[in-house]
């Protein structure tokens, strides 16, 4: 993949947490959150093939294979958000927040590889992915879809937040 490319992660449909991974018109992968699952997404990509990302506290496990039983890349949460990404071959990556609201880094080493910055319109979520350095293509697509995951995740749980917010104002408001 080139330096500097753009990726968009967007939904596809309101009523479903569907999602497209696009470099410019071309799909290079999806990403779809089962009804009712938050901590459960099912990826697919022609680099990486299928996988199933599984989330519990404190950690994200990313299974592919034609089993599920290969582990292509874990995360280790921390405080305040911070992670750590292993990848299959044992390289460890750091995920962090790179500003204010919901935005995000991928780093190896100090040096940002990746930026995530998640969006929630009116009806729909996306988020918009910046490589900055060149990846084997099936490294950065998996990287693409793993930080969309935590991204999206993160989102989803500020959204749910200022609902249960706006809920007891109303309540205490009537």
């Amino acid at each position: 993949m080139d330096e500097a490319m753009v990726l968009e992660l967007t939904q596809l449909s309101v009523r479903h947490r569907d999602y497209e991974l696009r470099r410019g018109e071309q799909v290079t992968g999806s990403l779809r959150f089962p009804p009712g699952r938050r901590s459960v997404a099912l990826a697919e990509a022609e680099a990486t093939g299928s996988f199933t990302f599984v989330g519990s506290p404190g950690r994200v496990e990313a299974h592919g294979g034609s089993d599920g039983a290969v582990t292509l890349a874990t995360v280790e949460r921390g405080r305040g958000g911070a992670a750590v990404i292993h990848l299959a071959d044992g390289h460890a990556l750091r995920w962090r927040r790179a500003g204010r609201r919901n935005r995000w880094a991928i780093d190896d080493g100090g040096a940002s590889l990746l930026q995530f910055s998640a969006t929630h319109g009116l009806l729909r979520s996306s988020v918009r992915i910046t490589l900055h350095r060149e990846l084997p293509e099936p490294i950065a697509v998996l990287l693409c879809l793993v930080g969309g995951f935590l991204s999206l995740s993160s989102l989803q749980a500020d959204i749910d937040g200022g609902a249960a917010i706006g809920g007891i104002v109303a309540a205490g408001a009537g």
